[in-house]
């Protein structure tokens, strides 16, 4: 099932198989100990020969990650932020008993967030990066966490915290940019929905 694991074997191999697809596709990560790692890769790129698959770095993994609006730790998420703020309220149950950051959690919905994570596609031809400045017409109201251009949207695109009263779909905002300010529309996420995706 999605996000649970178990032991098995590939290839003679054993290990631990986890159902992941944190790209938004159906996935799988495969967890087994070093000096099997050449077997394991052959016997999955000859598996894949007949749909002509190709090995893939991090860099795709992060672009299809932010395409599904998925935080990466490190630019998303960190010690400074919290799960309401980022959207994922839905992965901290409050109601499920208590846990490290319940309080703190409880305290943040009452009394609500100054800012959130949004997704934004840009409206004028620039990339937007990790770290970039957000503004309004005229202030600064927030930071990009991530930007890419979209290879399945084939436009750019980011995420960002802003001020709650800029989170709304539809506005427009500005993205610094080379020290040019271009525009960005806020958007509804995930940016893209796969017609395979089971998740």
């Amino acid at each position: 099932k999605f996000y649970w694991l178990a032991e098995g074997e590939v290839s003679g191999v054993p290990m631990i198989v986890s159902r992941t697809g944190y790209t938004g596709e159906p996935g799988f990560e495969l967890l087994f100990t070093r000096e099997h790692s050449q077997t394991v890769w052959n016997a999955l790129m000859d598996a894949g020969g007949e749909f002509d698959i190709e090995p893939i770095g991090l860099g795709a993994r992060d672009t299809l990650r932010l395409e599904m609006k998925y935080c990466l730790y490190g630019n998303d998420i960190d010690a400074s932020t919290n799960p309401i703020e980022a959207g994922l309220g839905w992965i901290t149950k409050i109601d499920k008993g208590d846990f490290i950051g319940r309080q703190a959690i409880l305290r943040i919905k009452q009394e609500g967030v100054r800012r959130r994570l949004v997704g934004f596609v840009m409206k004028e031809k620039g990339i937007p990066r990790h770290g970039y400045a957000i503004y309004d017409d005229s202030d600064l109201i927030g930071h990009v966490t991530s930007g890419t251009m979209s290879p399945s949207l084939q436009k750019p695109i980011g995420m960002g915290y802003v001020r709650s009263e800029y989170a709304e779909p539809g506005q427009t905002v500005f993205i610094e940019i080379r020290n040019q300010r271009l525009s960005a529309e806020i958007v509804k996420t995930p940016f893209y929905r796969s017609p395979v995706c089971t998740q």
